[in-house]
């Protein structure tokens, strides 16, 4: 374990430390429906001749 940190370049103890652990809460932006985005592309697609 101690090769791949240093390969990767982080602490051995915060990867020890995250299996112990378990996973973290996902941060960031919530998952947006692609429902509209979908039925517009349908659209412009059903437009096209070919």
């Amino acid at each position: 374990m101690t090769a791949i940190c240093e390969t990767l370049g982080v602490a051995r103890s915060n990867i020890a430390r995250r299996v112990t652990k378990g996973p973290s809460k996902r941060r960031g932006r919530p998952v947006l429906s692609e429902e509209p985005l979908l039925s517009e592309i349908m659209a412009v697609i059903a437009e096209m001749p070919s």
